[in-house]
């Protein structure tokens, strides 16, 4: 999904949201938004938002020497997730609905919305679009699934995703996080919170999203063999939609009025679509 007017906006946004995260100086959060928007003149409008969005993390930790910047934000997103009740949660319906709404733990999102207030909102509330029914066909015949991570917090619900998947059906999950550290996305570090019911797989991916032209031979390999693909999030929307050749189910919360226009829904509805 190419980038839009919009994403420019929201792009260096997240650059001011970081200098106030990390505290810089008035003299510091200046380089910051001098190589934001240099990065934002080097690239075309053909790039993808998570395309961008690595060149800006990278320059902000060239400027500031935070090889994570957003470090402290992970932390309390966990720990924020770590405080939710879950123990009502049996169901497949029930965990894919309480793991996309941890899809509001989004530090770079365009709309910055709260994880109890969504919750609240969202969970007796339906997907406006909604493929539950297929995936759980599909489910009764896969050996394998890879669930391409998003951010950290929101893993906290992908965990209890794949437990109750697992419950239910015999099959290998893969779990997909990024190569390094961008953004509050899910790393190998943080992975390893899964590790004991799904396979942590470093993708190599420094991008906020599943980037098929950076993936690694390994995460290829799987990607395309896997029977099931779920993609949380938005920045693996942006990636994959229309670029990827193999069905996927799409699952987030629309965070921004970009993909809010492509898909034809509003900001804060929940999407479970195959495509």
């Amino acid at each position: 999904m190419n980038i839009k007017p919009d994403c420019l906006s929201c792009l260096f946004d997240q650059a001011l949201r970081v200098t106030k995260l990390l505290k810089l100086d008035d003299a510091t959060s200046k380089k910051v938004f001098d190589r934001t928007a240099q990065v934002l003149m080097d690239h075309t409008m053909s790039s993808t938002p998570p395309q961008i969005a690595r060149d800006i993390y990278q320059a902000i930790s060239d400027v500031t020497g935070e090889k994570d910047p957003v470090a402290l934000a992970k932390v309390y997103a966990t720990e924020q997730a770590l405080k939710i009740d879950t123990s009502f949660i049996h169901t497949i319906p029930d965990a894919l609905k309480m793991a996309v709404i941890g899809n509001v733990i989004d530090f770079g999102s365009q709309e910055q919305l709260d994880l109890d207030e969504m919750i609240q909102y969202h969970v007796h509330k339906s997907f406006a679009i909604d493929d539950t029914d297929n995936f759980i066909r599909e489910l009764q015949h896969a050996k394998e699934m890879v669930l391409l991570a998003d951010n950290v917090g929101e893993h906290i619900f992908d965990k209890l995703l794949i437990e109750t998947i697992k419950k239910h059906y015999d099959i290998t999950v893969h779990y997909f996080v990024r190569g390094n550290p961008i953004i509050n996305d899910v790393t190998f570090k943080e992975g390893q919170l899964l590790k004991d019911c799904a396979h942590i797989v470093d993708t190599g991916v420094r991008t906020p999203g599943f980037d098929l032209e950076e993936a690694n031979s390994v995460s290829k390999e799987i990607f395309d063999r896997a029977d099931i693909v779920l993609s949380k999030g938005m920045g693996n929307f942006e990636s994959l939609y229309h670029v990827a050749k193999r069905p996927i189910y799409f699952l987030f919360v629309v965070k921004c009025s970009v993909v809010a226009e492509e898909i034809g829904q509003n900001i804060k509805e929940l999407v479970f679509k195959r495509v």
